[in-house]
């Protein structure tokens, strides 16, 4: 049996709610809408006309234009997946790159100490583990769809 909720819990949570809106100022707004954009990894850019051309090439020995619609969907996603994970593979390396500069660079005399060292190290790591995020979503979202396509065409796993 339901239980209705009380008017009480209900307008308690609708103070709750009015005082959770998200960021205020113009500064927080906009800083909110570039969250997604910092790298442009989490998004599929195939509306791009290059990137379009290049996850078509790659899809083409996986399945054919004239295929059935689903596996076509399926071998592009496998496509997004490998240019994905090459963006992926280039910004960790640039993020490695940055990083063994830290100390080879003459550091002023400001920067010397451990623990501005180990803060600036610290960033690095971040990076590298927020593109481990994004590397595991596009191996995810690869291997699924190799697994449908070879459903569909009657193998077994």
């Amino acid at each position: 049996m339901q239980t209705l909720t009380s008017e009480r819990k209900i307008a308690a949570n609708r103070r709750n709610s009015s005082q959770s809106t998200g960021p205020r100022t113009a500064y927080g707004k906009a800083r909110a809408r570039r969250n997604a954009l910092r790298h442009g990894l989490a998004a599929i850019v195939v509306s791009e006309s290059a990137i379009s051309v290049e996850v078509d090439r790659l899809a083409a020995p996986i399945c054919s234009k004239d295929a059935d619609p689903a596996n076509r969907e399926q071998a592009l996603i496998i496509a997004e997946g490998n240019i994905t994970l090459s963006r992926v593979r280039a910004a960790r390396a640039a993020v490695l790159e940055q990083m063994s500069g830290v100390g080879a660079a003459p550091v002023p005399d400001a920067l010397k100490s451990p623990t501005r060292l180990r803060v600036m190290t610290g960033s690095y790591l971040g990076q590298l583990v927020r593109l481990e995020r994004y590397e595991r979503r596009a191996f995810s979202r690869r291997k699924r769809a190799m697994r449908a396509i070879f459903h569909s065409e009657g193998g077994a796993v």
